[in-house]
């Protein structure tokens, strides 16, 4: 009698950091590094905004700041809507997995 195989997914491989990197750049988003290896991004791409939500970023808003209706976490006004001000987002990259060397590492080695 044949023993019963399992056949369990595996899940999709995780980004380099490098190449996470390299596609919020080719999408506009610009990845700043804080200390403590903490990133974030400032983007008025909310395509890839969702995208980073999607995959573990964590969506960035002032205390007290309740976010903006119907838009992704971490949007807020860069300028007041009497002048102009356009949607942009703050995502904290930091928390997606990723291959080999972190986020931070990553960013610190394109400078």
């Amino acid at each position: 009698m044949a023993p019963h195989l399992h056949v369990v997914p595996s899940p999709a491989p995780a980004l380099t950091a490098e190449r996470l990197l390299a596609r919020i750049r080719e999408k506009g988003g610009r990845p700043l590094a804080m200390r403590q290896e903490r990133v974030f991004v400032l983007t008025d791409n909310e395509e890839l905004a969702t995208w980073l939500l999607e995959r573990g970023a964590k969506g960035h808003s002032p205390a007290g700041y309740g976010g903006l209706f119907g838009q992704p976490d971490g949007a807020y006004h860069r300028a007041r809507l009497s002048h102009g001000g356009k949607i942009e987002f703050d995502v904290w990259i930091d928390t997606i997995p990723v291959a080999g060397p972190s986020v931070w590492e990553a960013l610190h080695a394109d400078a």
